[in-house]
């Protein structure tokens, strides 16, 4: 059926705000804002767990059952770990410059921790620094298999990706799995691509008293689901003026015409770009990796990828978790082709850092000479040609400094002029209660 159909038979059965809601959800509203009062909605004071109506009205928000359901488990789930805890001592700073020795001062005294900054502010550095120092059981985990492997080379501990620490494998999992992680110190790093979902369930499974430590970039793209949980909390934490803290100063030199070009975007300011062409053999040459605004189109991800084919050494990435041969969703590899054509024949091998596997064995993976901005996320490339072609002005400025901040030493942005102007014109903002819930509590 048709999803317009669908908007249509809820709006039949409890009102046009159904159809409204159902259309806004799957652009990853949580809620509506509504001035005027609609009759036949449950009328809610704020501290209800579900509702029986379809539509239910708080103030002048109105919810669907199920993000409202989801919202209040993040919020009850957060105040739940909050708390005060006996401080770790920070001991030599070392190498850590002021902003990083505060992070970890704080992380190492508080129950529930943001950090935010952007790329090259040592967030990672930071978590290793409070993973060595803290003596008690610590679980870290991503949301994608990429991040877990970045991680990995820089964490000397046990990292998974949020979905495998929470044993989640389908939409049933998120709202009714129960698991009690056991972990004294729960660090969750890329927070701003994780669903409002994921954190219902991430908060509902871990046990009073576990300190918490949220780290990411709140300016980049919001997840393709439901809300912008991160930076919903990182507004409250920093309101709150306890644990919160933000990284600003860059620690590497080299990337200082980068981040002058991502800051220029957060401010909605136009920044140098050339026009949009497809040279594929001359990104070859330099390296660069395509990063697309889109999926389809000319100048989408598929096209692109098909250009850019060839044999012998292909670039992919994982699309399904595989937890036998222990490959994660997102996870980056090389196909190195032996036999001709695109079939896997018996001689092909997959390369995972250093692991390998026969190709013919893998997960349902895709080509990854051009990715989107939204499955980069979590990902640093040395080069990167950044594609922006019409449709990419829906995801906003966001779209743009996600995709700008993925290089570390060059990129070039490609795009329409009319396009960018929209893009940076406009900031992804998804509709949600969140922040206000906390502060009503």
């Amino acid at each position: 059926m048709e999803q317009i159909e669908i908007d249509k038979l809820v709006a039949k059965r409890c009102g046009e705000v159904g159809g409204e809601l159902m259309a806004a959800a799957r652009e990853g509203h949580l809620c509506l804002q509504k001035e005027e009062i609609i009759e036949g909605c449950a009328v809610l004071e704020g501290s209800e767990e579900r509702f029986e109506e379809m539509v239910g009205r708080w103030g002048d928000l109105y919810y669907l059952q199920r993000n409202w359901v989801l919202e209040g488990e993040v919020v009850s789930g957060f105040f739940r770990l909050m708390g005060d805890v006996k401080p770790v001592d920070l001991g030599e700073v070392g190498s850590l410059n002021e902003g990083q020795a505060r992070a970890v001062k704080v992380g190492l005294s508080e129950a529930i921790v943001c950090l935010t900054g952007g790329p090259g502010t040592g967030k990672s550095y930071v978590i290793g620094e409070i993973v060595r120092r803290f003596k008690g059981k610590i679980c870290v985990c991503a949301p994608t298999g990429k991040a877990v492997a970045l991680l990995r080379d820089k964490l000397d501990c046990e990292v998974g990706t949020l979905h495998g620490v929470l044993g989640i494998r389908n939409g049933k999992d998120i709202l009714f799995r129960e698991k009690e992680l056991d972990c004294e110190m729960m660090i969750v790093d890329e927070c701003s691509m994780i669903d409002v979902g994921l954190w219902a369930a991430l908060f509902r499974n871990l046990k009073k008293g576990t300190r918490v430590i949220l780290v990411g970039d709140h300016d980049q793209l919001p997840p393709v689901e439901a809300g912008t949980v991160f930076g919903e909390l990182c507004g409250y934490m920093k309101e709150r003026g306890r644990g919160y803290v933000h990284l600003d100063e860059s620690m590497r030199s080299d990337r200082k015409e980068i981040l002058e070009m991502a800051e220029a975007v957060k401010r909605g300011e136009m920044i140098k770009y050339g026009k949009l062409e497809r040279k594929v053999e001359e990104w070859k040459r330099g390296g660069y990796r395509i990063l697309s605004c889109l999926r389809k189109g000319p100048y989408g991800v598929e096209a692109i990828n098909e250009l850019m084919w060839e044999e012998e050494e292909v670039p992919i990435m994982i699309t399904r978790t595989d937890q036998r041969m222990e490959l994660s969703n997102g996870e980056m590899g090389t196909l190195i082709k032996r036999n001709k054509g695109r079939a896997l024949g018996k001689d092909d091998e997959a390369v995972f850092g250093e692991r390998r596997f026969p190709g013919v064995l893998l997960p349902e993976f895709e080509l990854a000479y051009c990715l989107s901005v939204h499955k980069s996320q979590g990902s640093e490339f040395d080069r990167v040609v950044l594609l922006v072609p019409k449709g990419a002005e829906v995801f906003g400025r966001e779209i743009l400094y996600t995709g700008i901040t993925r290089a570390k030493e060059k990129v070039v942005v490609l795009g329409d002029e009319g396009v960018m102007k929209e893009c940076l014109k406009k900031v992804a903002v998804k509709m949600s209660g969140i922040r206000r819930r906390l502060c009503a509590r």
